[in-house]
């Protein structure tokens, strides 16, 4: 008698196992009681790729190195007092929270993550595409398998910075306008680049490709730079960040508790998603 139970507990220990590991392949997650159930490994949903070109208008060629003015003479921008929440804001609103763009959205991640934490919400994935344009956001299916697969309430959107010295608007709009469709009706704060004076048309055809009230221009602020002269320092982005959660509370077409952090640092549980637009252009 105790062989017998002994082996059903063996047989109900391998097909456990079993169910875990053909879980893991399972491009779904599932939530249990709000928790998400664990995988034992990730599996990157395959995107094919298409080497036909797609004849979609001339993109301009953005140099990959701007170069900063004389910044002994400028006046930085510095963090906000906090607004406070607008009243219609409920306090137990808690957002699944994904962030999509280039390599400043890698700069911000961290900062927008204390924000979450610090806030109830939860930084579930980022997506980090460096050297992208509207051009790969607008024609690639991976952003649309991410958004699919994590399951956000809350998207927030920040890229163009490698395009802040194109002048051809139109062709901005319809890209942003075709990348706009693929957050499927979500709320979202779209965030402008940081453009150091140079940004000619990629932040008013944004503005003009979304909601508008649901788009925050970053051409008023001066942020700190970074040793590379292109990107803001980490005090830049929580500048830019402390900004943000200001309109967020006060006038964003979809209001979003943003107070202050309580401290910088929190853990890092979200998925980082990092490709590179040179390696892989998305379509």
């Amino acid at each position: 008698m105790k062989r017998f139970y002994l082996l059903w507990a063996a047989i109900g220990f391998i097909l456990a196992c079993s169910a875990l590991y053909l879980y893991s392949y399972i491009p779904i997650t599932y939530v249990v009681a709000d928790q998400e159930i664990k995988k034992l490994f990730e599996i990157e949903t395959p995107v094919q790729r298409v080497e036909r070109k797609i004849e979609v208008a001339k993109i301009d060629t953005i140099p990959t190195y701007i170069i900063p003015k004389d910044t002994a003479k400028m006046v930085y921008s510095v963090i906000p007092e906090p607004v406070l929440p607008d009243s219609s804001l409920d306090d137990s609103t808690h957002h699944r929270v994904i962030l999509i763009g280039d390599s400043e959205a890698g700069g911000i991640k961290n900062v927008l993550n204390d924000y979450c934490q610090s806030n109830g919400h939860k930084l579930v994935a980022t997506v980090e595409w460096a050297s992208a344009t509207t051009l790969n956001f607008a024609k690639s299916d991976t952003i649309s398998k991410i958004i699919k697969r994590y399951r956000p309430t809350f998207v927030f959107v920040l890229f163009g910075l490698n395009e802040v010295l194109a002048k051809d608007y139109t062709t901005r709009k319809v890209l942003a306008k075709s990348f706009h469709k693929r957050l499927n009706g979500l709320p979202y704060a779209w965030i402008g680049p940081t453009n150091w004076g140079y940004d000619y048309v990629v932040s008013d055809a944004y503005q003009a490709a979304a909601d508008s009230a649901a788009f925050f221009s970053s051409k008023h602020l001066v942020l700190p730079k970074a040793i590379d002269g292109r990107h803001p320092s980490l005090p830049g982005y929580r500048i830019w960040m402390g900004n943000v959660a200001n309109w967020l509370q006060e006038s964003s077409r979809w209001k979003m508790r943003m107070m202050p952090p309580e401290r910088f640092g929190y853990p890092k549980k979200y998925k980082a998603i990092v490709l590179n637009a040179a390696d892989y252009r998305g379509y």
